[in-house]
């Protein structure tokens, strides 16, 4: 029992019940302390009292200070205390690996993000401004020295290595030539997060797992937002741990190649084969550009990964948010242990139903080549190139265009006004109107003294304009110099119209997608259609002024209906209508049938590298089973002698994540049945191997489990809380 205070205490609680709390808690974050200490009251019948939640978390506060220390004993035992080794072992499939297995181009894949979702507030004292004007006053927070997530999270010193000055700088160096996407995305705005820093203290985190789902490091945001200094300090961190060949998508992982590189770390991402890659479910929002370079259905050697662990990592922390207004997050290691490892094997099964499932299409891709008339596979890489160098020929009007066009347009409204100051000239004389009899002049006169003004500010500028460009004789209409730029002005508004449909289409692209996806069928496409025409004027307008601005091209561009933007699947469809000096309608890569068929070809390309990276990881989680249940066994039997206490605190770690084994051999023999399966369940050679005696294996280790799981389960647990205290105490 714990008691409330440390000198006559008249409230104690049990270690169950504190027990039931924390693991009730790490199930349902959003159970606070106070509703369950009001259900305890209901239960004992008493009415409840605030100073009972104060009393249950002094108690709470003590019990995770015993756990904490028991934990460092028995990783000290398991010689397991070494710096980052959690890091360096925490998921079996992506960092147990074998001798002799076959070299994957990424050693590992990772994602990272951030999220403003869990936030902690700064409890503040009231000030009074020199206005009298009440205001935030200065920090009234106990000083807590705990350091709570364990190794999980980065240290602010850390990430502050990395500070706001360096990475600022960096980013507003970066402009659209380095980063396409660069004005899409605004992440790192600090303007949108100020506003909340006079109210929390940390006001988000960032997260970065492995493409299991396993959590690799977090790093408080504090008073800022998700600025490049936590993905560069994450970054470091990966790669001095890690080392080469990581691979790590991001939202922004476009521009954020680019920061890196300019970083003091750029050298190390360089020689360390860092990649970035780009989320598939943030690729739609990117430019096409940036999808053929870090899409990861056109890297090689990205297989089928999505690189949006971290969303789903957010769909269940963001049930946290209420309870660490005014705490830490701290449970990611019960969601690695009792979640992510307990779906291990559930992952890797249906990533290979997934992949065999792509890869049997490959008969009906060849049929489609063959009724397109594409002779073989390797056009699709030869197009994907010149897709490529296409698009990095799209390049914003060189200046001197761009000054030429806005000499053009001066004197387009410079004629205009010049003919409206030639008919106010003409009705200067008539004053007074001869049927109302109401006198005009003065109206008359401002408005002459108002064309006056535009046209001597418009001559000001054409000859400004006209020194600029070294023009001699002004250009009037129908020259070859006022043509030419007539010309370019129209692609400048038709360009403009694009972005604008492409805009618009953003707010719906989710819709958009849904009408593509694989079981959509073709009654309910049209119906979401018709939905979404019936409620998007925004977007009918849009069209309208975009196809009225394609009439106007000489020769007249690409138009477009509604079922045209409806089959526009992703955002970067877009990017081929915005080049109007080269009409790439006859390209062979700009046929809409061929790049459905290009497409495909590449996400089998992508499935065979599933599947080889999962017979990769695969053998290492059967490999891992064995050697993991031996070692631990070997060290409880070399302490069952000489520290019974903390020989049982091990045998409940191996039970920690132990008790899902059976259920994982069980799923790895489903997925070795599968018609099509290449790899094998055989155990290899990995750092724990030589530690398993030959004799060791599947059989026997759950033979051994199943007779320590006979007995008494109650008595179990009390021999369990028994040795918690007894270890802690020692």
């Amino acid at each position: 029992m714990f008691p409330c205070s440390p000198s006559k205490p008249s409230v104690v609680i049990t270690t169950r019940t504190l027990e039931y709390y924390r693991v009730m808690y790490l199930r349902c974050p959003r159970l606070s302390v106070q509703p369950f200490v009001k259900s305890l009251c209901d239960i004992h019948g008493v009415p409840f009292k605030p100073y009972l939640s104060q009393q249950l978390t002094i108690c709470f506060d003590l019990y995770l200070n015993i756990l904490s220390k028991v934990k460092f004993r028995v990783h000290k035992a398991l010689e397991r205390t070494d710096l980052h080794w959690r890091l360096k072992n925490t998921c079996p499939a992506c960092e147990y690996r074998l001798e002799d297995e076959v070299k994957l181009k990424f050693s590992m894949m990772c994602c990272m993000d951030g999220n403003d979702s869990l936030k902690r507030l700064e409890r503040r004292y009231d000030g009074i401004n020199e206005d009298g004007e009440v205001k935030a006053g200065p920090s009234n927070e106990r000083l807590d020295e705990r350091i709570g997530g364990h190794d999980y999270f980065l240290s602010n010193e850390e990430v502050d290595k990395f500070g706001k000055a360096v990475a600022k700088t960096i980013i507003e160096e970066l402009t659209e030539k380095d980063s396409p996407c660069m004005p899409r995305w605004k992440n790192m705005d600090e303007k949108a997060t100020a506003s909340m820093w006079g109210i929390f203290d940390e006001t988000g985190v960032f997260l970065c797992l492995c493409r299991h789902g396993f959590a690799l490091v977090f790093a408080d945001m504090v008073r800022s937002g998700e600025q490049a200094k936590y993905a560069l300090a994450v970054a470091n961190l990966l790669m001095d741990t890690l080392g080469k060949d990581l691979a790590a998508g991001y939202d922004i992982g476009c521009g954020f190649e680019v920061t890196i590189s300019k970083s003091t770390i750029g050298t190390k991402a360089k020689e360390m084969c860092y990649t970035s890659l780009v989320g598939t479910f943030h690729g739609h929002a990117h430019c096409r550009l940036c999808q053929v370079d870090h899409l990861g259905t056109y890297v090689e050697g990205n297989g089928l990964e999505d690189s949006e662990g971290c969303e789903r990592f957010f769909s269940k922390s963001n049930a946290l948010a209420s309870s660490v207004r005014y705490c830490s997050l701290c449970c990611a290691e019960h969601i690695d242990d009792f979640e992510t490892y307990a779906n291990l094997t559930n992952f890797l099964h249906n990533n290979y139903v997934q992949a065999l499932e792509i890869c049997g299409d490959y008969k009906n891709l060849l049929n489609d080549m063959k009724l397109l008339g594409i002779p073989n596979e390797g056009l699709f890489k030869e197009w994907l190139a010149e897709e490529r160098e296409y698009l990095k020929g799209l390049k914003q009007e060189p200046e001197e265009e761009t000054v030429q066009m806005e000499y053009y347009q001066v004197l387009v409204e410079l004629e205009r006004v010049e003919g409206l100051y030639k008919k106010i000239n003409e009705v200067w004389l008539i004053t007074e109107d001869p049927i109302s009899g109401v006198d005009h002049t003065l109206e008359l006169e401002a408005h002459r003294r108002h064309t006056t003004e535009t046209r001597q500010d418009l001559k000001s500028r054409c000859q400004l304009l006209e020194r600029k460009l070294g023009i001699s004789v002004r250009w009037k209409p129908g020259s070859d110099e006022w043509d030419k730029t007539k010309l370019m002005v129209q692609r400048q508004c038709y360009r403009k119209c694009v972005d604008r449909l492409e805009s618009l289409v953003v707010a719906h692209l989710f819709e958009l997608s849904r009408m593509h996806r694989a079981h959509t069928g073709y009654k309910l496409r049209k119906h979401m259609g018709k939905a979404l025409q019936a409620r998007s004027q925004a977007i009918r307008t849009a069209l309208t002024n975009y196809n009225d601005a394609a009439a106007a091209l000489d020769p007249p561009g690409r138009q477009l209906d509604w079922e045209s933007v409806v089959e526009c699947t992703f955002l970067a469809d877009f990017d081929l209508l915005c080049d109007v000096r080269r009409d790439v309608r006859d390209q062979e890569w700009a046929d809409p049938a061929k790049r459905v068929v290009m497409d495909r070809y590449f996400k089998i390309c992508r499935a065979r590298e599933e599947i080889q990276r999962l017979n990769v990881e695969i053998r290492r989680v059967a490999t891992y089973l064995c050697d993991e249940e031996a070692y631990l066994l070997q060290k409880e039997k070399e302490l069952a002698i000489t520290d019974p206490d903390l020989a049982h605190q091990i045998r409940i770690h191996r039970h920690r994540r132990g008790r899902f084994n059976e259920a994982h051999w069980r799923q790895l023999q489903e997925t070795a049945n599968l018609p099509g399966f290449s790899g094998t369940l055989k155990p290899g050679v990995g750092k724990l191997s030589s530690k398993r005696s030959s004799k060791d294996g599947r059989a026997s280790d759950t033979g051994q489990m199943e007779q320590e799981g006979s007995g008494d389960e109650a008595d179990k647990e009390y021999e369990e809380l028994e040795g918690i205290i007894q270890v802690s105490q020692d």
